[in-house]
């Protein structure tokens, strides 16, 4: 049975913090895409639930910090594993799994997670960083997009003049070919600090000189 328009309309004027423990009636209607749509549209910016901490000790571990007192996430046991990037509702970890490891993306609301290989590009790009972000960034309002199609942008270099990129899509389930880059300076190494998207361009540091910038299926230093 549906829930009286009123008891709707009360429930998504709660503050995102506030409640900790209610009935199954209303854990089901609070918990349905319907009415996390509606409440992200009338409080717009999703409350931050917490934020990773890669730890210094040990470079391939995280933990999930909590800022929200009743939030706990279902998966914040990341040990071993490092975070690369956070964006839309969604985690990319590096974890442990072949020689290179695997790429792990992760919803920390839900605990559902996809592994994915990492591409295998030769020897001059073993030192490598990536990207998540929402398929439908240009269009998306990303109020609840985390449970819609994604990509993961994946850069690497090493050895050479030239930088290889690879963009993973969720709708297609692969990774597309990979694409070149000529770096300014030969044998610059791309850092592990965080991109960083403005507009639809996404930007990654490199050690010695400027930052890359990705543009959909093309490039730029």
């Amino acid at each position: 049975m549906a829930p009286p328009p009123p008891l709707m309309e009360i429930l998504l004027r709660f503050p995102p913090h506030e409640p900790a423990l209610v009935c199954k009636r209303w854990r089901r209607l609070v918990s349905g895409p319907a009415f996390r749509r509606r409440f992200r549209e009338l409080h717009r910016t999703p409350p931050m639930l917490g934020f990773l901490c890669n730890i210094v000790e040990d470079a391939s571990s995280s933990c999930f910090v909590p800022t929200a007192g009743a939030f706990r996430a279902p998966g914040a046991d990341l040990c071993q594993c490092r975070a690369l990037d956070a964006r839309h509702g969604r985690v990319l970890l590096k974890c442990p799994g072949s020689s290179e490891g695997v790429l792990v993306v992760w919803d920390p609301s839900t605990d559902e997670k996809l592994e994915l290989s990492i591409p295998v590009l030769g020897r001059y790009a073993y030192n490598w960083t990536a990207a998540i972000l929402c398929a439908a960034c240009g269009t998306c309002n990303h109020l609840d997009c985390h449970h819609g199609p994604f990509l993961v942008v994946y850069v690497a270099c090493g050895g050479s003049r030239e930088a290889f990129i690879c963009t993973y899509s969720s709708d297609a389930g692969t990774w597309s070919e990979p694409i070149t880059t000529e770096l300014q300076l030969p044998s610059d190494l791309v850092t592990l600090m965080p991109s960083v998207l403005v507009g639809n361009a996404l930007y990654f540091g490199f050690l010695f000189k400027k930052s890359l910038g990705v543009f959909g299926s093309s490039a730029k230093v």
